[in-house]
């Protein structure tokens, strides 16, 4: 009996035995069967880092076009110089050769070239002649990769509206950025081998070239009348040695922007010889005092609420006004007694234009320049864009009325100024405006950008008498240099001083010189705003920027096939002569 207990507990002892095995060959296979089949894609990827390296050479990036599809920004193959420092047989004559070839440190290539990495970047798209050079050296441990290089075959045609990009492919500024993703197109894929140490050895039989390539975008702007404005305006800036300038053209009726241009000229095929602030589009991130232009706005607030229309006359006080102990003057220091509304903008009377917002009223004026969209953004669909400045009425000193009636203590960016002018040109209504036109892809329209209403400010009475009011201060008042042979031109000239270096008070003698005017008067095709920064010498808007002004329109309106005022009249002339001729043979028949 004994001997049978002992037999039995032999016998429980090895069911536990195998009971153990049991369940630690059912861990080890439940282990198992994790890693191997339910993990399988994270450990196999785990170990492909360990062994592989993927590089993403960058492919093409979408194109950029003008209105009209001319190529404004493109993509081209450039190669890429690479080296493998595992093949390399003499890394210090490799480095000196190499980079007196591609202008890079010798010393930088020296340490890269004596590191353990099997991968190292010499330098990325280079130009043609840079690579036959290095190609015919025939170095062991080089190469080379084809990757997806910008290209800007205008230079700096619209230079900074378009932006430019990094060596990634990733936009920087520009169109280029605020559009950033929808120009990049997908990666190139190359896997690189690694040792057992993790180093680059040699390119594994896997590169995936991309097929994805990047949106279009259509810009409003036209190549033609880009150019037309950079070229009149550079020459301006040269003429008078000013510090820059800035000419935009837009369509009034639909606030598409058909030029911007900007001086100094920026070129963004080298956009690193600049300093980071020129890199900025300053038709809508810089701001400045606007002078008498922003007469413009008073004048149409006067109108519509009639308190003063083109024949009421007001005393500009023999030329000196003084206001909460302030002398005013005028420019010229011109002794106007008596003028009318209409003379007051023709000759651009200080004096005359705060008498003028005297009768308005502060609360009145205030409201009107808010409805022009003056310190808030226009959300135009480019980056970086600035609100200008208008002070809450409640922050204005006893003389604000006064100053900001001729255009000082208020700032505004050039593209609210032209913005506001082109409501006057249409009739009375704020377009926003918009710089692209569409997102494309494959030729066909992904998303479009079509003209919006913000609101209306003034009547269309009210826009046609202002016309008559600007018609007259071209023909007959300060802004003469704007006559345009054959069109009737509606303008105001501006001569603002800029601020002196201790923000105190204004400079003597630097000042921002402006013109914006539209053409033709009656029914406006364009609308254009010229401004000159510290002319040297002479700084009356009505003498540097008017002539501008006259030959931006003139050359644009002949592209654009507008037929002049006297081409109108011959043709009508010769459709009545055509219609009574038609009408005797009529009578004869019958």
């Amino acid at each position: 009996m004994y001997s049978g207990n002992i037999e039995k507990k032999t016998k429980i002892k090895i069911y536990l035995v195998l009971l153990f095995f049991v369940i630690c060959f059912g861990v080890v296979w439940e282990r198992i069967y994790n890693i191997q089949i339910l993990q399988y894609g994270k450990f196999l990827n785990l170990a492909n880092k360990q062994y592989y390296r993927t590089l993403s050479p960058m492919s093409e990036r979408g194109a950029i076009y003008d209105r009209k599809g001319r190529e404004l920004a493109v993509s081209v193959e450039a190669d890429s110089i690479y080296a493998n420092p595992f093949e390399i047989e003499d890394p210090y004559k490799a480095a000196n050769i190499i980079s007196q070839m591609l202008k890079v440190d010798s010393s930088r290539l020296i340490k890269e070239f004596n590191k353990e990495k099997g991968f190292i970047w010499i330098k990325r798209k280079v130009m043609p002649d840079e690579a036959d050079a290095v190609e015919s050296l025939s170095l062991k441990g080089i190469g080379f990769l084809k990757e997806g290089k910008r290209f800007y075959p205008k230079k700096d045609i619209a230079g900074r509206m378009i932006g430019f990009v990094g060596i990634d492919n990733h936009g920087l500024s520009g169109v280029e950025y605020s559009y950033d993703e929808q120009l990049m197109s997908s990666p190139d894929r190359i896997v690189i081998e690694k040792d057992a140490f993790g180093r680059s050895i040699n390119f594994a039989d896997d590169y995936e070239k991309s097929t994805e390539r990047g949106y279009d975008l259509r810009l409003a702007i036209d190549e033609v009348i880009q150019y037309i404005a950079e070229k009149e305006l550079a020459a301006q800036v040269s003429r008078y040695k000013a510090k820059g300038g800035t000419a935009i053209v837009m369509n009034p009726y639909t606030g598409e922007l058909l030029a911007m241009a900007d001086q100094p000229q920026f070129n963004p095929n080298s956009f690193s010889q600049y300093k980071e602030r020129d890199w900025r589009n300053r038709g809508i991130t810089d701001s400045f005092e606007p002078g008498s232009t922003f007469k413009l706005i008073l004048t149409a607030a006067a109108i519509e609420e009639k308190i003063a229309n083109q024949n009421d006359i007001f005393f500009c006080e023999n030329g000196e006004y003084e206001i909460a102990g302030k002398i005013i003057h005028e420019a010229k220091n011109h002794k106007y007694k008596w003028l009318t509304l209409k003379e007051i903008i023709g000759k651009s009377s200080n004096i005359g234009a705060i008498k003028v917002a005297q009768r308005l009223g502060a609360k009145n004026f205030y409201d009107y320049i808010l409805k022009f969209g003056i310190g808030s953004k226009t959300n135009i669909n480019l980056p970086g864009e600035s609100a200008g400045k208008v002070r809450d009425i409640k922050e204005w000193s006893g003389i604000s009325l006064a100053s900001i009636s001729f255009g000082q203590e208020v700032s505004v960016t050039p593209i609210q100024l032209v913005s506001a002018i082109s409501a006057i040109a249409n009739g009375g209504i704020l377009m926003k405006p918009y710089a692209i036109k569409a997102v494309e892809k494959d030729g066909m329209i992904v998303d479009e950008f079509k003209p919006e209403v913000v609101r209306r400010i003034i009547s269309e009475k009210t826009s046609r008498e202002l016309t008559e009011i600007l018609e007259y201060a071209v023909r007959y008042g300060t802004g003469q240099k704007a006559i345009l042979e054959g069109y009737d031109v509606a303008g105001k000239t501006g001569t603002a001083q800029k601020a002196s270096q201790d923000k105190k008070g204004y400079s003597n003698d630097k000042f921002i010189s402006s013109f914006i005017g539209y053409v033709p008067s009656k029914n406006p095709r364009i609308v254009i705003l010229v401004i000159i920064d510290e002319p040297e010498d002479i700084a009356w808007g009505g003498e540097v920027a008017a002539p501008v002004f006259r030959e931006i329109a003139r050359q644009s309106l002949l592209y654009l096939k507008v037929p002049s005022d006297k081409d109108i009249v011959d043709r009508l002339k010769a459709r009545e002569k055509q219609i009574k001729g038609e009408n005797k043979v009529k009578e004869r028949l019958s």
